[in-house]
């Protein structure tokens, strides 16, 4: 079997494309808003996570500062609790908070 060849007359697919264009141009406005609308929501989600990313961050960086914040200001013997079990003190280290 031998391929057939497929040729398309450009000229005459563009004066098509004007002629109808021409006959309805309340396409024009319909064709860009069905285009536009996508990339709109696209570009408004774009910048709320990167808002809510930087939320995230700020965050953090306030529950790290916070736990350096309370490690400093305990003294130092402060930390030792009485262990009935084994009959002495033993260090008591509480742990720090845990990122998500």
């Amino acid at each position: 079997m031998a391929k057939k060849t497929v040729t398309v007359d450009f000229e005459k697919l563009a004066s098509q494309h004007a002629a109808f264009i021409k006959e309805n141009p309340w396409l024009i406005p319909v064709g860009l808003s069905v285009h536009m609308i996508p990339l709109a929501l696209l570009v408004y989600g774009h910048v709320k996570t990167n808002i809510y990313k930087k939320k995230l961050q700020i965050e953090r960086e306030k529950t790290k500062q916070l736990a350096l914040q309370l490690q400093s200001d305990r003294p130092q013997g402060h930390g030792r609790h009485h262990s009935k079990h084994h009959g002495g003190y033993h260090d008591f280290k509480p742990t720090a908070p845990r990122q998500l």
